[in-house]
């Protein structure tokens, strides 16, 4: 059986880069916050145990991001009627985003500060869940490929953003500083481009088309959660794990390391970005995302037996390369390919907050699991475990059956 894919007519290319340029916009709104901002500033306020506060923090986030994101996704299905669609929920939650910076910069006390991270989780998720949405709505599924490989080299841009907002000279500038390269990035596709009609499913029994796409949508879930835990867990121990490797037969001090490391980080960003957009793109073509998404799954796991049994820098740097390549285009072809498979296209912002939640549970998640595995074997039994969880994911990806029918999609769609 064959369900429909989503079609209509095609969405021009600068349409495609101004809501990737949009969707690195929100990257670049929580990555140097909870990354750089958030600790300095917890440390600068001297509350006492930082690194537990900035724990707390993170849990607080998280739980707040994963309700938010469900509920912002199922206001803008309910509301988003008008002419603007769900442009003016993005908007709403832009401004929320802003305003909470401003929050972070005057919070002094401990449940300040938990209170505005919490803001700030609700403006960004009011923000990226119509967004998200907005894409399921608006592009056919022949370009959902291309739209996630855009998507994905987007993500960098959180990175390149902590060099610019450090320049500045104090914590309320580079707050200020992380707010206005929000709004640039945003600013373009809202002021562009407006609201049109929903791509729909081509003639198929809708309620076939459900029940099958359920299905296969609790497999996809499955895998990205799999695949994001083993990610959260390996960049946030990534910087210990090489202090344990040597560099020409030698170990090196941790600033050395660090050094190496940020440099390895880089590189392995710019490649993923032409990788992500030509796979994304060559997905479109064959009309079939599953056995990409198998093999980039395969990928990372390599790579993290790799590191597991390789203690040579050279060496593990090819297995982290493997493993952060492919589990970055992994996350980003497969967050456009969910959109295939949303079951009703009156709930896709509800649907996708639920997705989301593998975003935000390996936050929660995680820390036990590395916790257990590093004190009963050390990095080695670390990183074999987390090699099962993208092997597994793979096998799940297997589950998954591909619902585009290519010959009615290509016959319903201008080329490219």
């Amino acid at each position: 059986m064959t369900a429909a894919p989503l079609t209509g007519p095609q969405r021009p290319r600068l349409w495609l880069l101004f809501y990737a340029l949009a969707w690195g916009g929100g990257v670049v709104a929580y990555t140097p916050l909870l990354t750089l901002l958030l600790p300095m500033r917890i440390a600068a306020l001297g509350l006492g145990d930082k690194v537990g506060l900035l724990s707390l923090a993170a849990v607080v986030g998280a739980l707040t991001a994963s309700v938010a994101n469900i509920a912002a996704g199922a206001l803008s299905d309910r509301f988003s009627g008008g002419p603007g669609g769900r442009r003016p929920w993005i908007v709403a939650g832009l401004v929320g985003t802003v305003g909470a910076y401003g929050l972070v910069a005057m919070a002094d006390t401990r449940l300040e500060l938990l209170g505005a991270v919490a803001l700030f989780q609700l403006g960004v998720n009011l923000m990226l869940a119509p967004l998200s949405a907005l894409a399921a709505d608006e592009v056919p599924d022949s370009q959902k490929g291309l739209l996630g490989g855009m998507m994905g080299a987007a993500y960098p841009l959180g990175a390149l953003s902590g060099v610019a907002v450090m320049a500045a000279s104090s914590p309320a500038s580079r707050l200020a500083v992380t707010a206005l390269l929000v709004v640039l990035l945003m600013a373009p596709f809202l002021a562009v481009f407006r609201a049109r009609a929903a791509v729909a499913w081509s003639r198929i029994d809708p309620a076939v088309v459900r029940a099958g796409r359920t299905r296969d949508l609790a497999a996809l879930w499955g895998a990205r959660l799999l695949v994001q835990v083993a990610g959260a867990i390996m960049f946030a121990y990534l910087l210990y794990y090489f202090e344990g490797v040597e560099v020409g037969g030698q170990s090196l001090d941790a600033d050395r390391m660090a050094v190496r490391v940020a440099w390895l980080s880089g590189v392995v960003a710019v490649v993923t970005v032409p990788l992500s957009i030509a796979l994304g793109r060559w997905s479109d073509v064959a009309g079939a995302r599953t056995p990409f998404l198998q093999i980039c799954a395969a990928l990372a796991a390599a790579g993290l037996v790799v590191m597991a049994f390789f203690t040579d820098w050279t060496v593990a740097v090819w297995g982290y390369g493997l493993f952060a390549v492919g589990s970055a285009i992994f996350l980003a072809l497969q967050s456009t390919f969910a959109m295939q498979l949303l079951p009703s296209p009156g709930h896709r912002g509800r649907d996708l907050g639920v997705l989301n939640l593998t975003n935000t549970l390996p936050s929660i998640l995680g820390p036990g699991l590395a916790y257990v595995a590093l004190k009963s074997g050390g990095f080695q039994s670390l990183l074999l475990i987390l090699a099962g969880l993208a092997g597994l994911a793979a096998l799940l990806m297997g589950l998954v059956r591909e619902r585009q029918d290519l010959a009615e999609t290509r016959a319903e769609t201008s080329p490219p």
